[in-house]
């Protein structure tokens, strides 16, 4: 069984919720991919009772503040626990070449040099091109997501694809077609794409994901990094404007949820 903690759910400026970031468990790995931005990541993985000595891997998509910055604090208290006896071996962290240029920077230039040189047998910065990387025996296949505005990464592994914050669009279609779970992002609904302005932002609406979902033939959805006006409605909301169109489950979870698939 593959389990997805949705530490956070929210777009890069939340007012309700905290920046989309997940837990990905499958037999034998716990993967972290992306960790919001700032050091509330540390009370998210408290609250969804994920230890930081629990993690080894860790995957960030891209150089945005609401994925990166978060990052830096998992790395900072990692190293911490290292220094305490209390991790054992290696933190491998997973991103294109941006991805990693820029961790390893914003560490050297905001940790005490002790913590950093540490770091430095306790962090190992693998970086991810396109193709199969082997983590914790199982094959990601790493893919560029087509976003118009910052190089990012998505993957594929076993039924599961990923887009990072991007939505599906016609430039990534191709990589996730046929999967049948797709965590994307999806900024707003398509009827209020007037008060949210996704295609300003480069996101897509919840209709535009619908249609390009059943033209690719992908089984079921799971749409995060949304905005955040009506966390209690938002996935009936969005679930609705989906349904007649794609035939599939449309997930929308909340912060800290947990879903099988």
């Amino acid at each position: 069984m593959t389990t997805i903690t949705f530490l956070g759910t929210g777009a890069a400026m939340p007012a309700r919720s905290y920046n989309a970031c997940f837990a990905l468990d499958m037999p034998g790995l716990r993967l972290l991919v992306d960790a919001g931005g700032g050091n509330e990541i540390l009370r998210y993985l408290d609250r969804a009772d994920i230890a930081t000595e629990s993690i080894h891997d860790f995957f960030i998509t891209h150089t945005h503040t609401d994925h990166i910055l978060g990052a830096v604090w998992v790395v900072r208290k990692i190293i911490a626990n290292a220094m305490s006896g209390s991790y054992a071996g290696q933190l491998n962290v997973y991103g294109n070449a941006d991805v990693i240029a820029a961790v390893d920077t914003i560490c050297r230039l905001t940790f005490l040099k002790s913590y950093y040189d540490y770091g430095r047998k306790t962090i190992n910065y693998v970086e991810t091109g396109e193709g199969v990387t082997d983590i914790g025996g199982y094959s990601f296949d790493f893919f560029d997501v087509g976003s118009e505005n910052v190089k990012q990464t998505g993957f594929r592994v076993g039924s599961l694809a990923f887009l990072g914050d991007e939505g599906l669009t016609e430039r990534n279609l191709d990589k996730v077609s046929g999967s049948a779970w797709l965590i994307c992002g999806a900024f707003c609904r398509y009827a209020d794409r007037e008060i949210f302005k996704p295609y300003e932002k480069h996101h897509n609406t919840v209709l535009d994901i619908a249609r390009l979902a059943t033209d690719g033939n992908i089984g079921n959805l799971i749409l995060f990094h949304s905005e955040d006006r009506d966390i209690d409605n938002r996935q009936k909301l969005y679930a609705d404007e989906g349904a007649g169109i794609f035939g599939g489950r449309i997930i929308v979870p909340r912060d800290l949820e947990t879903i099988n698939i």
